[in-house]
């Protein structure tokens, strides 16, 4: 029996064909569009609206023989989870994913050590990166790009996102600072200082930020003279993507990003990158999902 924490890592041991180990869910994969099957499985964490809680007693009852979740610490630390998988004698795989080989190689690790089969979601990596390679090798301009979450809350260069961006032929300015963590708060002020002259701003949808609270920041921004010194804002390319679970959202660390990959591209260099629907559909395909 498996248990996982992230609705990423859930999706990826679907793809590998082991979802029916997974016993313990975090909360939040629930809501999960690549997921239904999951929504009816014990819940071990949680961290929706805002509250965080890892459910020991649960994951005693299901006594899982591996355990799967991200290096950063969102429920518990790293050493909270050793502690408890050496008592109950499960395996933890930590995993973190700072590129896009970080994720197809973490993607291979999920299937090794779940039994599953790599060979699909192996292929539909090869196929796209493939693909993404030669589009952006066709092209010349490298647009600076800046990823937001709600508030300023940067994407940094430690983000998977950000290779994201790179990989889509466009510089991640995230990785301007220097930092492990993924995601760094700035002030308001700092941000327009140090980031005036991103061509894109992407504001990114959460769990808990939707398209329309994010439609709302992006008005006061167009509103805000002191927002149009950064020259995304004042020539009207910011853009709201998702990062939540709903099948809009492609900005995750999981298969996802892939397609993610080709929105990028899409929106900051239009009609010279290929549309995302097309591997979208491919992978929710994989899934098993409309």
């Amino acid at each position: 029996m498996i248990a996982v924490f992230p609705a990423s890592l859930a999706e990826i041991v679907k793809l590998v064909g082991k979802v029916d180990d997974i016993a313990g869910i975090n909360e939040e994969v629930k809501l999960d569009y690549c997921l239904p099957e999951l929504r009816d499985r014990l819940v071990v964490g949680k961290y929706l609206k805002r509250t965080k809680k890892t459910r020991w007693d649960v994951l005693e009852r299901i006594k899982p023989g591996l355990i799967l979740d991200f290096k950063v610490e969102n429920l518990h630390s790293s050493n909270e989870l050793y502690s408890f998988a050496e008592r109950i004698n499960a395996e933890v795989l930590l995993l973190d994913f700072i590129t896009i080989e970080d994720l197809v190689d973490g993607s291979r690790l999920i299937a090794e050590k779940t039994g599953g089969d790599f060979s699909r979601l192996e292929e539909f990596y090869k196929i796209h990166l493939s693909k993404i390679r030669d589009v952006s090798e066709s092209l010349e301009k490298r647009p600076r790009v800046a990823m937001l979450y709600r508030g300023v809350n940067v994407v940094t260069g430690a983000n998977v996102i950000s290779d994201a961006v790179e990989s889509a032929h466009a510089e991640s300015l995230g990785k301007r600072i220097r930092t492990e963590r993924k995601v760094y708060p700035l002030r308001e002020r700092d941000f327009i200082r140090r980031f005036s002259d991103a061509d894109h701003l992407f504001l990114l949808t959460s769990i808990l930020t939707n398209r329309e609270k994010l439609e709302g920041i992006r008005d006061e921004m167009f509103d805000s003279a002191e927002w149009k010194k950064v020259k995304a804002v004042d020539e009207g390319n910011v853009h709201i993507v998702g990062s939540a679970l709903d099948e809009e959202s492609f900005m995750r660390w999981s298969p996802r990003l892939i397609p993610g990959i080709y929105q990028i591209g899409r929106l900051v260099h239009g009609r010279d990158f290929p549309h995302w629907r097309k591997p979208a559909k491919e992978l929710y395909n994989l899934c098993g999902v409309e």
